[in-house]
């Protein structure tokens, strides 16, 4: 049957809003203004075995990467939420007539955007419980919420291959999009941020057409993670179109996000996301740095000096890495060898910024662990090899050694928790640091030691505090295979699950103690449990 290629439309301009209605089959010639990015093959028209008609868009997607197929803009978003079907199928290069296997799937993600270049949201993903093992095409039907009530949208199709081995050709086809009527309760727009300081910054948004009878709500954090319709504000009843936030983290990335309040029930889908960096400065703890995006500005680097001496220079062998060598980010790593080809001894430092201690109570802690370089197996460090973690008392003039890690200690290839109770340091000018050497010995050892999730906090907490530390929720077994086990979920009103760059890979709206996360890749994930008092507890867990 005959495909019929509709551009995307636009309501009169007599009627009262606008509304996207698209369909697109690339007939009978063609790519439609769709556009084609990724590490593996870049999709384009093929007349091969198409889903129906001629043809279809076609990707070789093979070794673990992605592949994205990016739709033209889509005009006229009314907020109303997008109703999405498409056609595809996954099969084997070598061979079209065969299905690839669910080892070699991987994931296919429905993104969503107001541009082309992001940041994008995932809407709808298909892993190994949802996939169609076949040679020929399936449909699979989507909505997307929380869209913007004007402007442009752009979705996007990710398709990743799961083994370093994988080799396949990916289709989509038949792709239809329509929109739901005009929301009654619309989201405001263009929120921005000034006047920034290290702890504070003024937020300002504008209105939608009809202002919200009830004011509007605001949500920031500092992990980027996007509010859910049921996600509790930070801030609510605000009157105004402006807001002012205090207490912020310096030299921390923040997003912001307003919603509309229309009634006690009714509100809007969150605006867009509004990021914006804090200026460097003290800390006063409690302080959590996930090294996501490696050291930031705040932090300090040196390539000279030892920990009896005074560090200095601007640079060091310190480097964003995935945790254990399980992904490629959220980490800080060295790697620490010697041989006759690079014979050089280095002084590595990573400095932190400035904390306030003189309230006393705190404690310092961070997961750490040691792998052969570029391997998750275990390693061990060379005879004149050295690691060691250091405090300042004095804004890094002089320092005191804390731990050290040397050739006769047994590091362990997975997550090390280190914690020390800083009852003996109080100064107001304290640093903490990170120093590695590899010594002057051509050892045959050629390791990397891995730092992550450090955090300065006080040991003495609120009774809820209390409570919330002593029934912390752990996952195992970490890393898993296909399982991840939540030790106890009686408190959990849901959970997502994302990848590092930050986009939702999975979510549990009734959560259970299993989840089957066999359809992702091997890498690191964020585990968010949004907890039913509005909280919310974030754990690392690697698939192997």
């Amino acid at each position: 049957m005959r495909k019929i290629l509709l551009t995307c439309m636009m309501a009169l301009a007599a009627m009262s809003s606008a509304q996207i209605s698209y369909s697109y089959g690339w007939e009978p010639a063609g790519d439609g203004s769709w556009t084609s990015s990724g590490g593996s093959g870049w999709y384009s028209r093929s007349e091969t075995a198409p889903c129906t008609g001629i043809g279809s868009m076609r990707a070789n997607n093979y070794y673990n990467s992605s592949s994205y197929l990016i739709s033209p803009a889509l005009t006229g978003t009314n907020g109303g939420i997008l109703n999405v079907s498409f056609a595809y199928k996954v099969t084997e290069y070598a061979d079209i007539t065969t299905g690839a296997s669910l080892a070699d799937f991987g994931v296919i993600k429905l993104d969503w955007a107001t541009s082309e270049n992001g940041p994008w949201t995932t809407a709808y993903t298909i892993d190994n419980t949802s996939h169609v093992v076949s040679a020929s095409c399936a449909t699979k039907s989507a909505t997307i919420s929380g869209v913007p009530s004007s402007g442009n949208l752009f979705i996007r199709f990710e398709a990743k291959s799961a083994l370093d081995t994988s080799d396949n050709y990916v289709y989509f086809d038949d792709i239809n999009i329509t929109q739901g009527a005009v929301p009654s309760c619309l989201e405001p727009s263009s929120v921005t941020s000034s006047n920034i300081t290290s702890a504070t910054a003024d937020i300002s948004w504008t209105a939608p057409a009809s202002a919200p009878a009830n004011g509007y709500e605001l949500y920031y954090n500092a992990n980027g993670i996007p509010p859910t319709a049921t996600t509790t504000p930070v801030y609510t009843n605000i009157v105004g179109t402006s807001k002012a936030l205090s207490g912020l983290s310096p030299g921390l990335q923040h997003y912001v996000w307003v919603r509309s309040s229309c009634t006690t029930t009714s509100k809007s889908a969150w605006s867009a996301v509004n990021t914006f960096d804090t200026l460097c400065g003290v800390i006063t703890p409690n302080f959590t740095f996930d090294f996501m995006n490696g050291i930031n500005d705040c932090w300090e680097e040196a390539d000279t000096g030892t920990p009896a001496t005074t560090p200095s220079g601007t640079s060091s062998n310190w480097y964003d890495t995935g945790f254990l060598n399980n992904g490629s980010d959220g980490a800080l790593g060295v790697n620490i060898y010697t041989s006759s080809w690079f014979p050089e001894t280095f002084n590595s430092w990573a400095i932190t910024p400035v904390f306030n201690l003189s309230a006393g109570g705190y404690r310092v802690k961070f997961d750490y662990g040691l792998t052969e370089y570029g391997d998750t197996t275990s390693g061990s460090l060379g005879s004149d090899d050295v690691v060691q973690f250091v405090i300042s008392q004095d804004g890094g003039t002089t320092w005191t050694v804390l731990q050290t890690w040397n050739s006769s200690s047994t590091i362990s290839n997975t997550s090390t928790t280190y914690s020390l109770d800083l009852t003996a340091y109080n100064s107001a000018n304290t640093k903490f640091g990170f120093y590695a050497t590899n010594g002057t010995v051509e050892d045959s050892e050629d390791v990397e030691f891995f730092i992550d999730n450090l955090v300065v906090e006080q040991i003495s907490l609120s009774t809820n505090e209390s409570n919330v530390v002593k029934d912390r929720i752990k996952s195992y077994p970490n890393p898993f295979a296909d399982v991840l086990n939540i030790s106890d979920v009686s408190n959990v009103k849901s959970i997502s699950v994302m990848d590092v760059a930050g986009r939702v890979v999975k979510i549990f709206d009734k959560p259970e103690s299993t989840l089957h996360l066999g359809g992702l890749n091997s890498g690191m994930y964020l585990v968010v449990l949004n907890m039913k008092d509005g909280s919310k507890q974030t754990i690392k867990a690697i698939k192997k």
